[in-house]
């Protein structure tokens, strides 16, 4: 993958206005209803980011100009599939689609969790998944009672990510739980990014050929080329 200026598009993040009052509201001179700064939103996406992204992706890196539209569609986005062989950067990719989707959003990235007030146990969903596909399919096999959780949270989070999805063929019973999580996702025409050595046909074998065909149908596939720079490193 290269990352020349011409043929990639870096993430950009808006300045602020001059009547920004820096609590994250515009109060224009000109009269009217303050409004959100998106700056102030953007900064406050990019601090929840930060906690979000592994250490190892943190450097910025250009993404071809295709994901980055598809970014800038925010939740009108379907599908997004990028394949390639070990070592051209799918999963460093599929972090900067995820944080450049997160600013054209606004949705400040949260693992989900449990809070406690007054007694009363509340569960928060997480707000995005980034999840890999092995640890997937572990998590969702049978007897593994919070699986119908994680099922459910990948099903309704507002991104969700599967990465380097092929790696290992699940079982009959893990393919089935995967089914459900793209199917439901498909219906609803909910952001899902997914990597893999593999174009979406030739998963066919290993995920079954519904799954397969939900990803050939609904993502735009974007193939990365280039030498292994883990190897070129």
């Amino acid at each position: 993958m290269t990352h020349d200026s011409e043929n990639h598009r870096p993430i950009r993040v808006p300045d602020h206005p001059e009547d920004c009052d820096g609590n994250g509201w515009v109060h224009p001179e000109s009269g009217g209803g303050a409004y959100r700064c998106p700056a102030c939103d953007s900064q406050r996406v990019l601090q929840a980011l930060g906690g979000f992204i592994p250490p190892r992706f943190h450097k910025p890196i250009a993404m071809p100009p295709e994901i980055y539209d598809w970014t800038q569609k925010g939740r009108e986005a379907e599908g997004l599939y990028i394949c390639g062989n070990v070592g051209t950067g799918k999963t460093h990719t599929a972090y900067t689609a995820l944080a450049a989707w997160c600013l054209a959003t606004g949705t400040a990235p949260t693992h989900g969790g449990i809070s406690n007030n007054y007694g009363e146990t509340t569960r928060y969903r997480p707000t995005v998944v980034f999840i890999r596909a092995t640890t997937l399919f572990d998590e969702l096999r049978p007897g593994n009672q919070p699986n119908r959780q994680l099922l459910v949270d990948c099903q309704r989070a507002a991104l969700l990510v599967i990465d380097d999805i092929g790696v290992e063929k699940p079982s009959e019973f893990t393919a089935e739980k995967l089914y459900e999580i793209v199917d439901e996702r498909y219906a609803q025409a909910r952001p899902l990014i997914v990597t893999s050595n593999l174009p979406p046909r030739s998963l066919a074998d290993q995920v079954g050929e519904r799954v397969a065909s939900r990803f050939a149908e609904s993502c735009l596939i974007v193939p990365m080329t280039g030498a292994d720079r883990r190897k070129s490193a």
